[in-house]
C-alpha cells in the first residue's frame, strides 16, 4: 500500500453523508451534509459529488486524490448496492454505485458496506489495531457489524458477513437498537424518549428501563456468543451511539462475563467514532484488508 497516498473517502448513511481526505488512517479534512435519501440513489450520487467538490476546493486540500473509497449502508456486492432497509434508502435495488461515482468524479472507486468499513477502520487504525481477528459491532439506529479474520475483512460470498443484527430472526435489531429502545419505551408508557434517555432511566434504576436494558444486552450477548462459537474472534470492538454509552456498554460487558464459559472475550470501545467508516473505506480502496 502506498503509505503516503491521500485518498477521498465517503460514508453514505440514511440520514447523513460524509466525505473526507484520509492518509495513513488519519482523517485530514471532512465535510458532512444530510443524505437526500428520499429522492433516490441518483440524487445521493449528485449530492456526494457536490460535497466532494466542496472539500477538494478548500485551500488546504492539497493534491487531488486519484481514488475514492465508499462506505454505504445496505448490501454491497461488486460495486452495486441493494438496500436492506427500504425505508432507509428507498430505490436502491442493485444500484451501480461505483460506476456512477466513477463517471461523476473521474476517480477509481471501490465501495463496501458501512459496518464492514467501520470494522476495517478499527482494525487498521483503531481499537483493533495489531489484532489478527476481531468482531466489530455497532449499536446505533440499528445493529450492524463486521468481521476481520486473519488480518482480512471477511465479507462472505455475498457481502452479508458480519450482519449480526439480523441473527436469531433479527432479535438484536428488535430489542437493542436505538430505534428499538425508543419504541419499547413508548410501549411501556414513556413516549418521547430516545435511547439515551432510556439508558439514563436505567442508570437511575427505574424498573421499566432496567428491564429494557437487560433484555437488550441479553439479545446481543446471545448473538455474540453465536459468533464466538462460529469464528472465535480475538476481540470484540463496540461502536455506535448506543454501544458506546457507558451504561449500555458496562451492562453488556457484565452479561458477556457472566456467559463467558472457558474464556472471556476481550471487549474494547471503538476508538475512531464516526470516522471509522471513512478510514475503513480509504483502506479498502488502497487494498488493505483484502
Amino acid at each position: 500500500m502506498p503509505a503516503a497516498e491521500t485518498v477521498l473517502a465517503a460514508d453514505i448513511g440514511g440520514t447523513k453523508t460524509s466525505v473526507a481526505l484520509v492518509r495513513n488512517g488519519q482523517v485530514l479534512q471532512s465535510l458532512s451534509a444530510p443524505t437526500p435519501a428520499g429522492e433516490g440513489p441518483e440524487s445521493v450520487v449528485l449530492a456526494l459529488g457536490e460535497l466532494a467538490e466542496r472539500l477538494l476546493g478548500q485551500p488546504a486540500a492539497g493534491q487531488a486524490p486519484r481514488r475514492l473509497g465508499v462506505a454505504c449502508a445496505g448490501l454491497v456486492r461488486s460495486g452495486r448496492v441493494t438496500a436492506v432497509s427500504r425505508d432507509l434508502l428507498p430505490g436502491w435495488d442493485d444500484f451501480p454505485l461505483d460506476e456512477r461515482l466513477a463517471a461523476s468524479l473521474g476517480l477509481e472507486v471501490k465501495s463496501l458496506n458501512d459496518a464492514q468499513a467501520a470494522a476495517l477502520g478499527e482494525h487498521v487504525a483503531g481499537a483493533g489495531q495489531g489484532r489478527a481477528s476481531l468482531l466489530f459491532m455497532t449499536v446505533s439506529t440499528g445493529v450492524g457489524g463486521g468481521l476481520v479474520l486473519g488480518g482480512r475483512l471477511w465479507r462472505g460470498a455475498d457481502g452479508l458477513a458480519g450482519h449480526i443484527g439480523h441473527l436469531r430472526d433479527g432479535e438484536p435489531e428488535r430489542l437493542a437498537s436505538g430505534t428499538a429502545l425508543a419504541r419499547r419505551a413508548r410501549e411501556a408508557g414513556r413516549p418521547g424518549l430516545d435511547a439515551a434517555a432510556v439508558l439514563a432511566a436505567a442508570a437511575r434504576n427505574e424498573d421499566w428501563a432496567a428491564r429494557l436494558l437487560r433484555e437488550a444486552v441479553a439479545a446481543l450477548a446471545a448473538v455474540i456468543g453465536d459468533a464466538r462459537m462460529l469464528v472465535d474472534p480475538g476481540a470484540l470492538v463496540i461502536g455506535g451511539s448506543v454501544g458506546l454509552n457507558p451504561v449500555f456498554r458496562e451492562a453488556l460487558e457484565r452479561q458477556l462475563t457472566a456467559a463467558a464459559g472457558t474464556r472471556e472475550l476481550p471487549v474494547f470501545p471503538a476508538r475512531l467514532g464516526a470516522a471509522a467508516g471513512l478510514v475503513g473505506a480509504a483502506a479498502w480502496v488502497l487494498g488493505q484488508g483484502q
